[in-house]
């Protein structure tokens, strides 16, 4: 999680500025959309550290299902294999292929 900047995954589809440090590091949910959030960074850890056997597969894919601001999607691609995210709504989708890039 140290290689991913959680700070660049902290906009909203309102606006383009990046939160401040204080809030976007902080242990806790931050909106992202009006019905989303980008989950705290110990839910995004234990997610991790529960998939990490499957993960560090050759090959490995995974699906991130309700993928929001892309953070936990690049997160899974970060340990060598293919990460897929998907979302229900085109704002966040374009949010998250903007952070990605």
């Amino acid at each position: 999680m140290r290689r991913v900047d959680r700070r660049l995954f902290t906009r909203t589809i309102f606006s383009d500025s990046l939160r401040s440090k204080t809030d976007a590091y902080r242990d806790a949910p931050l909106p992202i959309s009006d019905a989303a959030t980008i989950s705290a960074p110990h839910m995004h850890a234990r997610c991790l550290e529960l998939l990490l056997p499957q993960l560090v597969r050759p090959n490995a894919r995974s699906l991130d299902v309700g993928s929001g601001s892309g953070y936990l999607t690049v997160a899974f691609a970060l340990f060598g294999g293919t990460a897929y995210g998907i979302e229900h709504t085109q704002a966040l989708t374009d949010l998250a292929k903007t952070n990605v890039k």
